[in-house]
């Protein structure tokens, strides 16, 4: 079990896709055909690491993993296009560095794959991180659970504070919570910065045990009156400092 599993494609069909699209996008914002038809929607979150200059315009854009190059290579010219409101230093707007974290999917539609923006927003990434240590307990027993914590850092990417919050599905036990909480305290984080500081910030950390390496990962997170997945591959941002300005509701790439 490692904490950032959950778009690692351990399930050898989306495997499969995974291949088939990364050779088959050549064609960006529109349909995109294959040499073998898609069957089903692939979900992928991708990350880049952000510059931008005061006004909010980028000038810097690069991956933030190695995973899918050629579609983070086809999305790169449209990311560019977007615009974003940065912090201010004395009442004034400032460069400012972040990481922007796109959540897509690639529907399959009359043999081709249509790609579709679900949600874009900011924040600080892991920097490094310890796979929390499986309880024996839990491990014997094959169970399993989905941990969420708020995470406080500070400027220099820190952890200072770590509190458990409620609503992991399946419930996880108290051993897994606990790992999770030991592990989390030595992690570290890169923090937006402003002008070149960086701020403190306060982050959701999920973390998903899972007992039966390859499986498809169930964790997931009580939101109301729903359920959704939980997506490790990130930190949910709590309160980023640069936000987004361009309308992407509804955008089909």
């Amino acid at each position: 079990m490692g904490p950032l599993s959950r778009y690692d494609f351990g399930l050898d069909t989306e495997a499969v896709m995974r291949s088939v699209v990364i050779f088959c996008l050549s064609i960006l914002f529109s349909q995109l055909a294959c040499a073998a038809a898609p069957q089903k929607s692939v979900d992928l979150t991708m990350s880049w690491r952000v510059s931008l200059d005061a006004k909010g315009a980028i000038t810097s854009l690069e991956p933030a993993d190695a995973s899918n190059p050629g579609l983070y290579q086809r999305l790169g010219p449209e990311i560019r296009k977007w615009h974003f409101a940065t912090g201010k230093v004395r009442g004034v707007p400032a460069p400012a560095e972040t990481t922007l974290t796109v959540q897509i999917t690639l529907q399959p539609v009359d043999g081709f794959y249509r790609v579709l923006l679900r949600s874009a927003g900011t924040g600080a990434r892991y920097a490094t991180v310890t796979t929390p240590k499986y309880p024996d307990g839990a491990m014997m027993s094959k169970r399993g659970g989905a941990v969420l914590l708020e995470v406080h850092y500070d400027a220099k990417g820190n952890v200072t504070e770590v509190s458990l919050l409620e609503g992991g599905l399946p419930k996880p036990g108290s051993d897994i919570e606990r790992s999770a909480i030991a592990a989390v305290k030595h992690w570290t984080f890169t923090p937006e910065s402003i002008a070149g500081h960086g701020i403190a910030g306060v982050v959701r950390v999920p973390v998903c045990f899972s007992a039966r390496p390859g499986a498809e990962n169930t964790c997931r997170w009580k939101v109301g009156g729903s359920d959704v997945p939980l997506d490790t591959k990130m930190p949910i941002a709590m309160n980023s400092v640069v936000h987004l300005e361009t309308e992407i509701a509804g955008l089909s790439l």
